[in-house]
């Protein structure tokens, strides 16, 4: 695996877990508010510390690490990194997969917030 990469997710996981817990001290939030405002804060630091290496030709974050930063709940922030700071958002295959994900988290956050639209969803005779 390339030390890059597992360098850059350590990062992210330290960064989660010291402001997740940082806002906990703070503010009384429900854990998934708290989860998604950590991640997706890290997770744009991230696409903003990435966007300064390339402009100063440094060494860059993995893509991949991104990638999974955005899977565990940093899809908003990784948007928002995106569209506001212009990074990454010419490249047509990374905008494919950070769509697919942040599909795939509107999903987990509807069923977790309604278990029982899915439920009727599938035993609702459409046809």
């Amino acid at each position: 695996m390339n030390p890059d990469f597992l360098r850059w997710l350590v990062l992210w996981v330290v960064m989660c877990v010291a402001l997740y817990f940082g806002i906990d001290y703070f503010i009384e939030l429900d854990w998934v508010l708290r989860l998604l405002l950590t991640t997706n804060f890290v997770t744009f630091t991230l696409v903003l510390l990435d966007k300064i290496a390339a402009s100063a030709r440094m060494r860059r974050i993995p893509e991949k690490a991104l990638f999974v930063a955005t899977f565990f709940g940093g899809s908003i922030g990784m948007l928002v990194g995106m569209f506001t700071i212009r990074h990454k958002s010419r490249k047509t295959s990374f905008q494919f997969v950070v769509g697919v994900l942040v599909l795939l988290q509107m999903v987990i956050l509807l069923w977790y917030l309604d278990p029982t639209l899915f439920t009727s969803l599938t035993s609702s005779s459409v046809l």
